[in-house]
C-alpha cells in the first residue's frame, strides 16, 4: 500500500506501520495539519533532538557545531544530535527511517523534495504568521509549500546564472551580455572559434542534463507541472523549445556536449576554453583555489539567463531546505532550532562555511559572503531565482529517471517529439500512482 498523508491520518498509518521518532522531550507526535508551535519559551523546552544533513562535511561541520548548535545548546539546554549523509544517499535514508520508524526530528532536503515528503504527511505544517515574519522573496519559498501550505523554509541555497569572460567580449565587439535567448545563440556562435567554445552549458560543472533542461524550460516560459502537481506540462511547447535550442547550439559547434573537465581540473570555463558558461555560487571556492586570477575584479562577468518568450531573466534554483518531521516527539524543541538557524546571523556562518547562499539579503557584514561575486549577484537577483525542479508530490520518482531521457536527445539516440513523449509518459504514470 503506498504510504501518503491519507494513510498517514488513519489507523493504516503512523500507527499501524509502526512510526517513531527520534527524540524525546516536551511536544507529541503531531497530525501533520496542525501548524507547529514557534513560540514555546526556551525555559519550557527540554529533551534532545535530532538533525539529518547532507550538508556540513568535512571541515565545515566544525562551523556547524560550534558555531551553530553550541549557541543554541547553551541558551536552551537541550542537545542536538547530527546525522550526516550524502546527497546522493538521503532519500533512500529518509524512507529506510520511515518505514523503520526512526526519522530525525529536523529533516534537510533539496527544492523538488518538499512536496513528495508533505503528501506523505512527514513534514509538519509551518505557520503562515512565521512565513511572512521573514520577509522572504515568493521565489525562494515556492517550493517549500504544498496545497497551499508550508512544509519547509530555506536555508542555505545554490543559485546558477551565466559567466562571461569580459575580454573575449571586448575582442569580439561585444558590449553586453545578451538579453534574449536569440541573442545569446548568437553571441555563443560568434565567440566559437580558435579552440574556444561559446558556451559551456552541458559540461556538468554546474549542474547535470536534468537540471540544464529545466533552466532552459523555465527561460522559455514553460513549467514542469501545473499549479496543482497534478499535470504534466514539460512537454509542452517551452519544453520543445528548450531542447531544439541546445540541440540547434550543438549543430552549429558553440556548445560542445563532449567538453569536460577531468576530475579535479578547472572547468573549461577556467581555463578559458569556453567564452560563456553556466556557472553555480558554489563555484566559487574553487575558483579561489584553482584560479583565483578569475576573482579579481573585473575578471570575470555575471548575467542571467535571459529570457526566450519575451518576460523575465531567470535564475536556477537548487539549494537546502529545512522542514521538522511531523512524527518528532519534540516537536517543539524542533521548531526552536529550526527558527534558531534561520536567525540571520547563523545562516550568514552556516552559509559562509559551505559556501551556499543565504535565503535573504539581510545577514550581518560577512566576507566569505560579501567576498564571492558570485554570491553577491545572486543575492541581488533573488527575486528571479523562479526556475526549479519539482512542483509535484510525485517528483522523486521522477527526478533520476529524466536525466536519462534528457541524455537521450542530446545524444541524438531519440527525437525531441519522442523525448517530449517520454517525459510525458514518465510523469503521467508517476503522478497516477498519487490519486
Amino acid at each position: 500500500m503506498p504510504f501518503t498523508r491519507r494513510t498517514l491520518l488513519t489507523g493504516s498509518g503512523a500507527a499501524a506501520m509502526g512510526l517513531g521518532a527520534a527524540a524525546c522531550g516536551s511536544g507529541a507526535a503531531m497530525d501533520p495539519d496542525d501548524p507547529l508551535d514557534l513560540d514555546v519559551a526556551d525555559e519550557d523546552l527540554s529533551g534532545s533532538i535530532s538533525l539529518l544533513t547532507p550538508d556540513f562535511i568535512g571541515d565545515d561541520r566544525a562551523v556547524l557545531d560550534q558555531e551553530v548548535i553550541a549557541p543554541f545548546t547553551e541558551r536552551t539546554g537541550l542537545s542536538v544530535a547530527v546525522d550526516q549523509v550524502d546527497w546522493n544517499k538521503l532519500n533512500e535514508k529518509i524512507s529506510t527511517g520511515i518505514a523503520g520508524g526512526i526519522i530525525a526530528d529536523l529533516i534537510m532536503t533539496g527544492v523538488g523534495w518538499t512536496q513528495p515528503f508533505a503528501e506523505k504527511g512527514i513534514f509538519a505544517e509551518i505557520p503562515a504568521d512565521f512565513i511572512e515574519s521573514l520577509g522572504y522573496d515568493e521565489s525562494v519559498l515556492a517550493p517549500a509549500r504544498f496545497e497551499g501550505k508550508y512544509y519547509s523554509l530555506p536555508q542555505a541555497l545554490d543559485l546558477r546564472f551565466l559567466a562571461y569572460h569580459p575580454e573575449m567580449f571586448e575582442a569580439r565587439g561585444i558590449t553586453e551580455p545578451p538579453a534574449t535567448m536569440e541573442e545569446l545563440a548568437a553571441v555563443a556562435e560568434e565567440l566559437t572559434g580558435d579552440g574556444v567554445v561559446g558556451f559551456d552549458y552541458l559540461s556538468g560543472s554546474a549542474g547535470g542534463s536534468r537540471q540544464a533542461f529545466v533552466f532552459l524550460l523555465h527561460a522559455f516560459g514553460g513549467t514542469m507541472f501545473s499549479e496543482d502537481g497534478l499535470t504534466t506540462t514539460l512537454h509542452e511547447e517551452p519544453g520543445r523549445l528548450a531542447l531544439q535550442w541546445m540541440l540547434d547550439q550543438m549543430d552549429a559547434g558553440s556548445i560542445d556536449y563532449d567538453l569536460q573537465a577531468p576530475e579535479g581540473q578547472p572547468s573549461p570555463f577556467q581555463q578559458k576554453r569556453a567564452a560563456m558558461s553556466l556557472v553555480a555560487t558554489g563555484n566559487w571556492p574553487t575558483w579561489q583555489q584553482m584560479t583565483p586570477e578569475l576573482c579579481e575584479e573585473g575578471a570575470a562577468g555575471v548575467f542571467l539567463m535571459p529570457p526566450g518568450s519575451g518576460g523575465d531573466p531567470v535564475m536556477f534554483q537548487g539549494g537546502t531546505f529545512l522542514s521538522v518531521s511531523s512524527l518528532s516527539e519534540n516537536k517543539d524543541a524542533a521548531g526552536a532550532f529550526m527558527k534558531h538557524m534561520l536567525d540571520p546571523e547563523f545562516l550568514g556562518i552556516a552559509n559562509a562555511a559551505t559556501g551556499k547562499v543565504p535565503p535573504t539579503p539581510d545577514v550581518p557584514e560577512n566576507e566569505e559572503i560579501q567576498g564571492s561575486l558570485l554570491t553577491r549577484f545572486a543575492l541581488e537577483n533573488l527575486a528571479y531565482a523562479g526556475a526549479t525542479e519539482g512542483g509535484t508530490a510525485a517528483y522523486m520518482q521522477i527526478r533520476t529517471n529524466l536525466d536519462g531521457i534528457v541524455e537521450g536527445c542530446l545524444t541524438r539516440r531519440e527525437s525531441v517529439a519522442q523525448t517530449l513523449s517520454d517525459m510525458k509518459s514518465l510523469c503521467d504514470d508517476a503522478i497516477s500512482r498519487l490519486r
